[in-house]
């Protein structure tokens, strides 16, 4: 069978061997992030609709994990475009997981979790990661270069009272870009809503791969230096293998002057 919405298994730097899913084609997505590695968003939207069969994405999920050899660690949605645009996706998932016990991850920019019904699709998987770059509206939009009607501040209280009814693993992505979103400003932005949402895991992560815009990554030592000021157990992702914990001291108010 020739897959079109299935994809590897891949080796990922956090989730082992992965399968992946893509829930609509390429690129359609919330975001058209200046560092995206899969190119330059063709649709950009916030409307959730069935942009591909849910039963075709079942069919060959089902005809994969009946064929292959491989042992994989997670099945992962991610794909050509944002995953929470289905609106099927809870469907999905749970039609999944009656077939396997493989853990399933939803790699998410967190655009559409201020909407119950997308918040509710969730809930069935074992991982999601949420990216938050930024917490304030220019920094936001700037990497982001988001669809018009999606706001940050909706997307934090989203992404917080998600974290209040999901009982398995949330993890948060911090993508950082030199001259967008490095500054100690937006460390501390990010240290104060991180606070609140409490997440289990935080990926402090550049970019790696060829991106749809001409952007520059952030050192080793510049991305250790923003986990030490993002803190929250904050972890470096850095290519392949290399994963470190920053030293953590406890932030406050005072220990950063805001406007350097």
């Amino acid at each position: 069978m020739a897959y079109r919405y299935v994809y590897g298994p891949i080796t990922s730097r956090r989730l082992g061997v992965s399968l992946g899913v893509t829930t609509v084609p390429h690129k359609v997505c919330s975001f058209n992030c200046i560092y995206c590695e899969v190119g330059k968003t063709t649709v950009l939207t916030s409307e959730r609709k069935e942009y591909i069969p849910a039963e075709a994405i079942l069919e060959e999920l089902k005809d994969f994990l009946t064929n292959n050899t491989t042992k994989i660690d997670h099945i992962t949605f991610s794909g050509l475009g944002e995953p929470t645009l289905h609106i099927r996706l809870g469907y999905i998932i749970k039609e999944l997981k009656k077939i396997t016990d493989i853990p399933v991850a939803v790699l998410s920019n967190g655009s559409l979790i201020s909407q119950n019904d997308a918040k509710m699709d969730l809930l069935s998987a074992d991982i999601v990661k949420f990216t938050l770059n930024a917490t304030d509206k220019e920094t936001y939009e700037k990497i982001n270069l988001n669809h018009p009607d999606i706001k940050v501040e909706d997307v934090i209280k989203g992404i917080i009272e998600f974290r209040k009814i999901f009982t398995h693993e949330l993890w948060i992505e911090v993508l950082l870009v030199k001259g967008i979103n490095n500054t100690i400003e937006n460390y501390l932005n990010l240290y104060d809503a991180l606070t609140l949402i409490r997440p289990d895991k935080i990926h402090i992560n550049t970019v790696v791969r060829a991106p749809a815009y001409i952007v520059e990554p952030l050192s080793f030592s510049e991305l250790l230096e923003a986990s030490r000021i993002i803190n929250h157990g904050s972890q470096v992702i850095y290519k392949r293998g290399t994963t470190r914990v920053a030293p953590q001291t406890e932030i406050t108010n005072s220990s950063f002057n805001r406007s350097t």
